[in-house]
């Protein structure tokens, strides 16, 4: 211990300021054995006062769990995997739980480490927000602890985990567009993405041939690129489905930039849901995910508790300005 520096409070100092013994206080904490409630009472306040934390990895060594589960996520600077993050620790807080998050950056090997290192600080379990690949799975599974997916749109053979219906929003999205009477509906984002194949999907039940697509990755600075080449030809489009936020705010600039008005020249309607959403000049009409709902089911799946619906949960369309309607 650095000279000077202070004392960690122990047990026995609480045990000793309470006036009880060493098991007393372990009781008080771990609640295994039952305590007077005067008593447990004042332990807590001495506690308090001499500002006693327990030390957590003893603890999980001794009661064979740490409380703590993690969640790799692929881009914290995403807010909609903040916004996520949130609810999970929000729900996890009601079970006893801390949260542990890591940023894979979308990358597979670098998730399977990260997973590896949260198996090693003893978590109970974690979460995998993001698309799980096969070579994913069997390092997962090879951990030996609880893992569950969380937003994944389609079900993994083998693994537990929740996830929105990314095909059916896109769908409804979509939908709407159609409902407004817009015909030259483009798409921007990734075709390789389940929303793609509902944008398209919808379309063809309109009987409407596929409009221009716009390759984009999920973030801001690719949606810009692509809302300016969606600016060039926007004389071909009425109306854009844009398959996230983050997507749809950097192309509106790109065609604020290009002087393209929203909804007059091209109507817009985005998926997520996410606070940006609202504060987006005009405001941008979006299909928000259910994220309280989605975090309570993956943590209820990873730790084994509640009760889960059968059904995937769906995503509700959020109307403002961008899509025409105000």
């Amino acid at each position: 211990m650095p000279e000077g520096a202070p004392r960690k409070v122990t047990r026995r100092d609480v045990a000793r300021h309470a006036g009880v013994s060493d098991a007393v206080v372990t009781y008080t904490l771990n609640g295994r054995a039952p305590v007077a409630p005067a008593t447990a009472a004042r332990v807590r306040e001495s506690i308090r006062i001499l500002g006693y934390t327990p030390n957590a990895a003893a603890r999980a060594l001794k009661m064979g769990s740490s409380r703590l589960i993690g969640i790799i996520v692929p881009d914290t600077t995403n807010p909609f995997w903040s916004e996520l993050c949130q609810q999970v620790e929000n729900v996890a807080a009601r079970e006893g739980y801390a949260v542990l998050v890591v940023n894979s950056r979308d990358d597979d090997n670098r998730a399977i480490a990260l997973a590896r290192s949260l198996a090693s600080r003893q978590v109970d379990g974690f979460l995998v927000a993001s698309i799980v690949h096969p070579n994913e799975v069997t390092a997962f599974n090879a951990l030996g602890i609880r893992w569950a997916t969380l937003n994944n749109p389609h079900p993994i053979a083998g693994t537990m985990g929740v996830g929105v219906d990314l095909d059916q929003g896109a769908r409804d999205a979509t939908r709407h567009l159609i409902d407004h009477g817009y015909r030259r509906i483009a798409f921007v984002g990734s075709t390789k993405d389940a929303r793609y194949g509902g944008w398209t999907a919808e379309l063809a039940s309109a009987g409407l041939e596929p409009g221009l697509v716009f390759p984009a990755d999920f973030e801001r600075r690719s949606g810009y690129l692509a809302g300016r080449n969606l600016a060039a030809a926007s004389a071909q489009v009425d109306a854009v489905f844009m398959s996230s936020d983050q997507l749809a705010i950097g192309a509106m600039r790109a065609l604020h930039e290009a002087g393209v008005d929203m909804p007059g020249d091209v109507a817009v309607v985005s998926f997520d849901g996410t606070d940006d959403a609202e504060y987006a000049w005009p405001g941008l009409t979006t299909l928000a995910q259910p994220i309280a709902e989605l975090a309570e089911q993956a943590v209820f799946r990873l730790l084994g508790v509640g009760s889960i619906p059968d059904e995937r949960p769906r995503g509700e369309l959020v109307i403002r300005r961008s899509c025409g309607c105000e």
